[in-house]
């Protein structure tokens, strides 16, 4: 069997052990990664890990810290909090309001899976007690978190504006992330409508938030909400690195005592970072050793120009 086919039949079996069990894929695609490539490819360990994301990793760790920080804090809970009073009691607004503010999060630096892991456990708690359907609330705060996640500045967004860049696309950022955010917003109206969403306007919640979670915006959340603002317009108008801005919004909140450093290190979604970076590695090793080749001609073989579009997306 040649090096290519290894390759991929590796990238396969990762694939089919992330979905069957809960090992983590990143460390699974890691470990290949250096079987495959050192013992059986004969290349240096640092040809393999010449694959490893650097500026991602740094992107990722960077923007989960800050918002990690943000939710250690209580601005995140609070804001959340604020969109529900501003439903002023309309139960039918109050799923609304949460794809509102998972698309907005997802979209200004977390991404999709990190803005979920942030805002279900809120939303989910005013689901419970306002007596919205708790399928309908995931199915709003899902669809909210992806609908922001190829923004230029989610991890998401990064990895496919890199990818059209490396392939000589470029100036589609901002059209991609709109088309996306409308795809999912469509998605999560039609099952707002279909789950019975509209027939909420006709009832009022009582939903009281946790105690503190209503309470004014103390001086930490304030410098929270300017950091990440800052963050905002710094990449917006000086087009820095996301990553490390978020690094040096992190490290200023931890200097002005604004969120603690331990608690918000903890909270970051490391299963997620190790995830993207492992696996990215080992399909790195994949373009060394031609097996992105070997995949790409075994989907030429068997595709057709209707159903090449969905294969690949499969």
């Amino acid at each position: 069997m040649s090096l290519a086919a290894i390759s991929l039949a590796a990238l396969g079996l990762a694939v089919v052990l992330s979905c069957t069990t809960r090992l983590n894929v990143g460390l699974l695609s890691l470990a290949l990664a250096w079987i495959i490539g050192v013992y059986l490819g004969g290349m240096k360990l640092g040809e393999v890990l010449a694959g490893f994301p650097v500026q991602l990793f740094l992107t990722l760790a960077g923007v989960t810290l800050l918002f990690a920080q943000a939710q250690a804090n209580g601005t995140l809970e609070k804001l959340s909090w604020q969109a529900v009073r501003l439903c002023r009691g309309n139960s039918g607004l109050i799923p609304v309001a949460f794809f509102l503010v998972a698309a907005a999060l997802a979209s200004i630096g977390p991404g999709n899976i990190a803005t979920a892991a942030l805002i279900a456990p809120i939303g989910m708690s005013v689901a419970a007690r306002a007596k919205i359907p708790l399928f309908l609330m995931a199915l709003m705060v899902g669809n909210g978190a992806n609908a922001g996640s190829l923004s230029p500045f989610a991890p998401t967004g990064v990895i496919v504006n890199g990818l059209l860049a490396r392939i000589g696309i470029s100036g589609y950022e901002w059209r991609t992330y709109l088309y996306n955010l409308a795809a999912h917003a469509a998605v999560a109206f039609a099952g707002y409508l279909l789950f019975g969403g509209w027939r909420l306007f006709a009832r009022r919640a009582s939903c009281a938030p946790e105690t503190g979670a209503l309470a004014p915006f103390d001086r930490r959340n304030w410098i929270t909400l300017a950091v990440i603002a800052a963050l905002i317009a710094a990449v917006l108008a000086l087009e820095v690195n996301v990553g490390m801005a978020a690094f040096c919004g992190a490290v200023l909140l931890i200097l002005l005592r604004a969120a603690p450093e331990g608690e918000a290190i903890a909270r970051m979604p490391w299963g997620v970072i190790l995830m993207v970076s492992g696996v990215t590695v080992l399909i790195a090793l994949l373009e060394k050793t031609q097996g992105m080749e070997l995949f790409t001609g075994i989907l030429a073989r068997f595709a057709t120009r209707e159903s090449v579009t969905g294969m690949i997306a499969f």
